[in-house]
């Protein structure tokens, strides 16, 4: 295993678990975080803290809810200064468990001095979307009617 992917495993582990000095000590202090889709699904977060306040408050995607999640897939490949990682897993609000968003992603990492410095995360926003049109009153993030600015 090369140096990029266990530092990009190590990271996946540290954000999983909820270890935000881990993930912080992994990525650069310059580290931009790109997510497809517009705002308030999508964005970019550039620098350390914008990154780790919008991991902990789960600024990009559908944010915090009562979620059950189901991970099903992930294939990783080196790819010299980069990691990629294909990813297939589910997620449903607990009080809703038949309505699976059923989200396939593939993100990009790219290193610089042996950490994170660049993150592209290429999802379906627009399964993200029609979740949102069938359960807004479910998810904090869009109960009401603001809108996000993506991190910046």
């Amino acid at each position: 295993m090369s140096q990029h992917m266990g530092t990009a495993k190590a990271y996946e582990t540290a954000l999983f678990a909820g270890r935000m000095d881990d993930v912080a000590a992994l990525l650069t202090d310059d580290v931009v975080y790109w997510v497809a889709g517009t705002p308030p699904i999508g964005g970019t977060w550039i620098g350390k803290e914008a990154v780790l306040r919008a991991f902990v408050g789960r600024e990009f995607g559908l944010g915090t809810a009562d979620w059950g999640y189901e991970d099903i897939e992930r294939t990783w490949s080196d790819a010299g200064d980069r990691v990629v990682v294909e990813i297939r897993e589910r997620s449903w609000l607990k009080h809703v468990p038949d309505d699976v968003l059923d989200q396939r992603t593939c993100a990009v990492l790219k290193f610089r001095d042996g950490k994170i410095c660049e993150m592209r995360d290429y999802t379906d926003s627009h399964a993200y979307e029609a979740f949102v049109q069938r359960h807004r009153a479910a998810l904090p993030k869009f109960a009401t009617d603001r809108r996000g600015t993506g991190g910046r």
